[in-house]
């Protein structure tokens, strides 16, 4: 057996029920040292059941295990030999915590060792301060809340300085905020060189954090082997009741699309998916044989999807342009909406004119404009954008060059700034309470960000956080059971649009029954509205004047 081999079964059955039925049905599995491997499948296909044949609880019926090439030894010194090496962390931590403190139970187990009581204090003492149990070290364990109870289950075992470490589903029945915790915990023990064997249910965390993945089927191994490998084999994810890892839905969709390549190497996070469509080269175009004006001139034209509700524009819109128009002093500021129905509106209703994309290019040809740099502010990369693109292209010989500078959110760094601006712009929100985005949606590709930011927002340690969409997914029906699961006692409403236009005030606001504060306050919510448009933030204002200087330098 290899050196680097620290458990191996060969052909390991186990029953609860006299033979009747096989929990374990044969299964062979080699461990390698310092790994970190996830154990996922469907309720009842072993994994549990091989954890504790692995800690010694549970004994097989047949096949053997090998630990650091040794036959396992089931005698009480064995047991106790074994289970000072391989510790586990039960799914509950109440079926292992049971002294009168939390002191007490975290100093059982490397008592039990035959250490000295003085040795043992010195070890308790670290591990203590290591995971951040100072605050409650002398509370009983069954007044801990369900995190602490995990700490302290945790606790029990690293003070033992195993080998091995065990979690049978770790961040069960955690909020998000414990979840994070137990996760940095176990990152933790990993650099430290622990082997860590872990179940989930989770595969975008296992894809992100694991070096190999078991997918266990009735008792046996279906398949081991890299998070990748597992995760792009689709009919062995359906036998155990799993799905792909979002961000491999969205590659493979950016892929078909023609968006990403897919000789690209599979992304193993977000972080790396974004990363691919930041890299997306968006090339200015040259033209101008038919260019009279010898002299350079440039502007900038600034798209915007439009509304008909004037006090939103004004600090919105018209503040983006002003900023934009206040970095860059040289060049004209021009405005084109995209929304026919909304210039039609004003123009029947004010008999006000406002240009369309292809109406300010024919105006910037008579005002002797010579390059152009084209800036929307458009939230995302969807149906609006494209066809601005082409309206404003169809002008492309009568310019020497037209820019396009991206949309809101084109970038990794683009989602991370929004994220801080949304979560500085609501730090007052108090625990307990959560913020609802609603974005528009979209059936093009791109709405793919929507799903991805609200991932991000708790990504970046706002569990309380949830966008979702008017028009496409993530939705009102996808958002409540989230909700639900997070159980906030406040919702504050925000629009995630540039101006709080229509949607916001009827969609999102209005009285109408199937408006989301209406649904909202229906599941018992207490719901509050604030009306205030992306286009209000500074930090937004901010990201669209860096998006044209990129697209000048470009």
């Amino acid at each position: 057996m290899s050196d680097d081999i620290i458990i191996k079964a060969e052909d390991l059955y186990f029953s609860y029920d006299d033979g009747n039925t096989s929990s374990l049905n044969g299964l062979s599995i080699e461990i390698r040292r310092g790994q970190k491997i996830a154990f996922m499948g469907a309720n009842g296909s072993g994994k549990s059941t091989f954890f504790l044949c692995c800690n010694g609880i549970n004994r097989p019926s047949k096949g053997t295990l090998y630990f650091e090439g040794k036959p396992y030894d089931y005698s009480k010194k064995g047991l106790l030999e074994l289970r000072s090496k391989v510790g586990i962390i039960f799914q509950d931590p109440d079926n292992q915590l049971f002294s009168a403190s939390v002191y007490q139970e975290i100093s059982f187990g490397i008592l039990n060792l035959g250490v000295s009581e003085e040795e043992a204090k010195n070890e308790v003492e670290q591990v203590i301060d290591y995971l951040e149990i100072t605050p409650f070290r002398d509370k009983p364990a069954h007044a801990l809340s369900g995190g602490q109870k995990k700490q302290v289950s945790i606790a029990d075992i690293l003070v033992m300085h195993p080998d091995i470490i065990i979690l049978d589903e770790p961040a069960a029945a955690l909020d998000p905020k414990h979840t994070t915790m137990v996760n940095k915990i176990v990152d933790r023990m990993t650099e430290s060189g622990i082997t860590v064997m872990m179940s989930t249910h989770d595969v975008n965390y296992a894809l992100d954090w694991a070096d190999e993945v078991v997918l266990l089927h009735e008792g046996k191994v279906l398949m081991q082997g890299a998070p990748l490998d597992v995760f792009s084999n689709k009919s062995a994810l359906a036998m155990t009741n799993l799905e792909q890892p979002a961000v491999l839905e969205l590659f493979e969709e950016l892929c078909k699309k023609g968006v990403l390549k897919p000789s690209l190497p599979l992304p193993k996070n977000l972080h790396t998916l974004e990363s691919y469509i930041e890299n997306i080269n968006i090339k200015p175009y040259y033209g101008g044989s038919r260019l009279m004006n010898p002299n350079t001139k440039k502007a900038i034209l600034v798209v915007s999807f439009g509304t008909s509700h004037e006090d939103t524009r004004k600090v919105t819109i018209d503040a983006i342009e002003h900023d934009i128009s206040e970095a860059y002093p040289d060049c004209a500021i021009y405005r084109a909406w995209t929304s026919k129905m909304i210039l039609a509106k004003l123009k029947k209703r004010d008999n006000v004119h406002i240009n369309n994309v292809k109406e300010a290019m024919e105006q910037m040809v008579k005002d002797g404009i010579t390059d152009v740099i084209v800036q929307p502010t458009h939230v995302i990369n969807g149906i609006e954008n494209d066809l601005m693109q082409e309206d404003a292209l169809s002008y492309q010989e009568y310019f020497k060059s037209i820019r396009f500078g991206a949309p809101l959110l084109t970038s990794e760094s683009d989602s991370d700034r929004v994220i801080s601006t949304i979560a500085d712009e609501f730090s007052y929100l108090e625990g307990g309470e959560a913020l609802v985005l609603m974005g528009h949606g979209t059936t093009h590709f791109s709405n793919a960000i929507y799903a991805a930011l609200d991932y991000a927002f708790k990504d970046k340690g706002h569990p309380n956080i949830f966008l979702a969409t008017v028009e496409a997914y993530p939705s009102m029906t996808s958002l409540l059971p989230m909700l639900k699961t997070y159980g906030p006692k406040k919702i504050t409403l925000a629009p995630f649009m540039i101006v709080a236009g229509d949607h916001a005030k009827n969609d999102m606001d209005g009285d109408d029954p199937s408006s989301w504060k209406s649904q909202l306050e229906a599941q018992g919510y207490e719901t509050v509205s604030v009306l205030k448009g992306l286009g209000e933030y500074e930090g937004i204002r901010h990201l669209f004047v860096e998006h044209v200087k990129d697209a000048i330098e470009k």
